[in-house]
């Protein structure tokens, strides 16, 4: 099996190839390993140290088992981070991700649940938008309505054969790093925020090989995955073939800085009325770090020639209600 291969070859302190990684995870998620060797791969890849070979040939595998979402709608963009930055704040990526379709750019939010915090399904969930949807649906929704959400056990089922693994290794593992890489709706355009800089130099690489069309990984000063205002961001952005270094410096755009205190979230039902307020044009330093972080995700998706022009467009679309207006339709798909 290629799994056995595969963990001969970690246990001789060698990597895997884009290729054998590939066939080794096609065993985890197909049945063909035993809960030992689950835990083994797994287990061996983090202690030493995934390569971007090893995470493209995962993501590889991932992508080829995950339910599809057809869309005719380009660029296609996805706000999704890794998180794992340890703190409790408001889901920024998520409100970025309405500013963003409210400013005319489609997107195709990929996310889960929490278990520690308030993930982007949780906080959608008090909004009142429907998580579980079929590939069908979703695609009726985003090609119709320029967003929707994609929750990633309901379009990644084969990840259940390593669920009871992972939790009972109760540790950080690739597939940690494999989510904001496997959208099912295969979106072009990325922002994605990482909680340590070699994890955001890992994911890049990787993405690069994977053909990404463009993307940004990047990793705040602050400690957090998302932009933060007067607080500096370094990563890189990636072109097909291609990981070139990137820097977000903090005075960029004329904005006060924000404390990560500025940020505390709680409760999905907390955060949900900090995102409603926000896209309703409520002021403060959450609204300016949405807007930075919108004003990235459209620069990616060509939506806007310079950061200082995608503020301008991401203001815009707060202020004029088209934000909210996209989750308004999310949360009623039925009337969209």
């Amino acid at each position: 099996m290629s799994i056995a291969r595969a963990l001969r070859r970690i246990a001789d302190r060698g990597t895997l190839s884009a290729g054998e990684a590939r066939d080794a995870f096609f065993d985890l998620m197909e049945g063909r390993a035993s809960d030992a060797q689950k835990g083994a791969l797994l287990l061996g890849l983090a202690a030493r140290g995934e390569t971007p070979e090893e995470l493209a040939g995962a993501v590889g595998a991932v992508r080829e088992k995950m339910l599809r979402v057809p869309s005719a709608r380009t660029p296609l963009l996805d706000t999704c981070g890794t998180g794992g930055h340890g703190r409790t704040t408001v889901n920024v990526s998520t409100a970025a991700a309405f500013v963003c379709a409210g400013a005319g750019v489609a997107v195709a939010k990929h996310g889960n649940r929490s278990a520690t915090r308030c993930g982007s399904a949780d906080v959608l969930e008090s909004l009142g938008v429907p998580i579980e949807k079929s590939p069908a649906q979703a695609a009726a929704e985003l090609d119709e309505t320029g967003f929707t959400f994609l929750f990633a056990p309901a379009f990644h089922p084969a990840m259940r054969q390593v669920a009871p693994a992972r939790r009972e290794l109760a540790v950080r593992t690739i597939f940690n790093l494999i989510g904001p890489l496997a959208n099912p709706a295969d979106a072009n355009r990325q922002l994605i925020g990482v909680s340590r800089f070699d994890v955001a130099r890992l994911l890049a690489e990787a993405l690069a090989m994977l053909g990404t069309e463009r993307a940004i990984v990047f990793h705040s000063e602050n400690g957090l995955d998302e932009l933060t205002p007067g607080v500096a961001a370094i990563g890189f952005e990636v072109r097909p073939g291609r990981a070139a270094a990137w820097r977000f410096d903090a005075g960029v755009l004329a904005q006060r800085p924000v404390e990560i205190a500025d940020l505390a979230g709680g409760a999905p039902a907390e955060n949900a009325a900090i995102l409603r307020a926000v896209l309703d044009g409520a002021p403060g330093p959450v609204r300016e770090t949405v807007l930075v972080n919108a004003a990235a995700a459209l620069w990616i998706a060509d939506a806007a020639p310079t950061l200082h022009e995608g503020y301008a467009m991401a203001e815009a679309a707060i202020d004029s209600g088209r934000a909210a207006a996209v989750l308004a339709r999310a949360a009623a798909p039925e009337r969209a």
